[in-house]
């Protein structure tokens, strides 16, 4: 095992790592979340990415209020994963905890989840999140659900990481978790984010972490508060994200070794090549061309039932406007 490189002396606990672009409208709630964790020392380290709102003058000016605040920006606009490898690079923290400019967490999580994972000797730990909405932000929802299956430990193996990360599966995806990651272990394999991915970052980087035997634990206790909104990139899949998704997957699968996760992630895989075919179909739907979307749907049949989720999303807006 390499041995993880050990923390200045004066390193804080924990080290929010916040990608900020045109994220004006949350990022002094998220900020401010951060700065009230209870027991820990933190430090926010927020990078903007060329946003085109006034973000970059929030953010300076919430770093100008609060020493633990630090501001930096990236060299040219590069997405979620570029913005956070300049705040990972930058950190000092034990911990290193994401967190999206849209989200807020609770006082208590970070003391709680650095408990858990230095009780299990983990280097990885996630908690459940607590859904909600711009328009209702007071109907919240876990994302994990109350139900918990009788075979769970607590702990996600790659085999279970690729089971339960399933494109438009049936299941809660363990790729929208938010992990606190034990920065000396990070910096020890040389592990940082995928820059080719605008979405699904936090998941390639997670694989990364496991591939390279990261013990990861998961907490029921919902802790983060994950915000839905019409802005989130999160819920805008565009036929070039997940044209990188599929590079990404498919040379994720031509590079395991073991058998029982290669078997795991062929599952996954599956989905991921619905899901592209999928977003292609609606993107040529949308374009009229009809000759490429018969060509794709005989091409990728099993795609077909995931028509129905844009044909639900359609009924829904009909009623409300019929009852508005």
């Amino acid at each position: 095992m390499t041995p993880s490189p050990a923390a200045p002396a004066d390193a804080p606990d924990v080290s929010f790592l916040i990608a900020c672009y045109n994220g004006r409208a949350y990022l002094a709630d998220a900020v401010g979340s951060a700065l009230a964790q209870e027991g820990v020392a933190v430090e926010v380290v927020v990078v903007d990415d060329h946003s085109s709102d006034d973000s970059l003058a929030l953010a300076r000016g919430l770093a100008a209020a609060d020493h633990r605040v630090r501001v930096l920006q990236t060299a040219a606009n590069a997405g979620p994963a570029g913005a956070r490898n300049v705040a990972m690079a930058a950190a000092r923290g034990t911990w290193l905890a994401v967190l999206d400019a849209d989200d807020r967490i609770e006082p208590q999580r970070s003391r709680r989840l650095i408990d858990a994972a230095d009780a299990a000797c983990a280097d990885m730990i996630a908690d459940d999140l607590l859904v909600f909405s711009d328009g209702a932000p007071d109907v919240e929802r876990r994302f994990l659900g109350n139900r918990r299956r009788a075979d769970d430990d607590g702990w996600i193996t790659i085999e279970r990481y690729f089971t339960q990360t399933r494109m438009f599966g049936r299941t809660p995806d363990l790729g929208f978790l938010k992990p606190m990651l034990r920065a000396g272990f990070v910096r020890a394999h040389g592990i940082r984010y995928d820059e080719s991915l605008r979405i699904a970052e936090d998941d390639a980087l997670v694989i990364r972490l496991l591939r390279a035997g990261a013990r990861y634990r998961l907490v029921r206790e919902p802790l983060y508060r994950y915000r839905k909104h019409a802005g989130s990139i999160s819920h805008r899949l565009s036929v070039d994200h997940v044209d990188r998704m599929m590079a990404a997957g498919d040379a994720l699968a031509g590079s395991l070794r073991s058998d029982a996760a290669a078997a795991a992630y062929a599952g996954r895989h599956r989905a991921l090549r619905r899901a592209w075919a999928f977003t292609h179909l609606i993107d040529a739907l949308k374009r009229r061309h009809a000759g490429r979307a018969i060509a794709i749907a005989l091409r990728h049949p099993t795609m077909l039932p995931l028509l129905r989720m844009p044909i639900r999303g359609l009924a829904r807006k009909f009623l409300h406007r019929i009852a508005g």
